[in-house]
């Protein structure tokens, strides 16, 4: 990842913990249906690891000004256990 790159999720520490919280509740499989229904192609996102899914769902919606999708998405899926707010900057 480029030290200067703005869209950084492991640098936002928001970012990082909404990855960490999509790593540890959702396969591979499930982020690519979750970034198809917040209007992401799951064939734009990078990587083939839940990890790697998670970072490009992120960064691409950060690109967009559209983190408050994958919020209200998460939301929605977890409502118990997910508290994390993913913001706009």
């Amino acid at each position: 990842m480029d030290d200067d790159d703005p869209f950084s999720v492991e640098d936002d520490p928001a970012t990082a913990e909404v990855r960490a919280f999509i790593v540890e509740n959702m396969t591979a499989g499930d982020i690519k249906g979750l970034a198809f229904e917040i209007g992401v192609s799951p064939d734009d996102l990078d990587g083939a690891l839940a990890g790697e899914l998670a970072r490009s769902l992120i960064q691409t919606l950060a690109q967009r000004n559209d983190l408050h999708l994958l919020d209200l998405a998460l939301r929605d899926l977890f409502p118990a256990d997910y508290g994390g707010a993913a913001r706009e900057e």
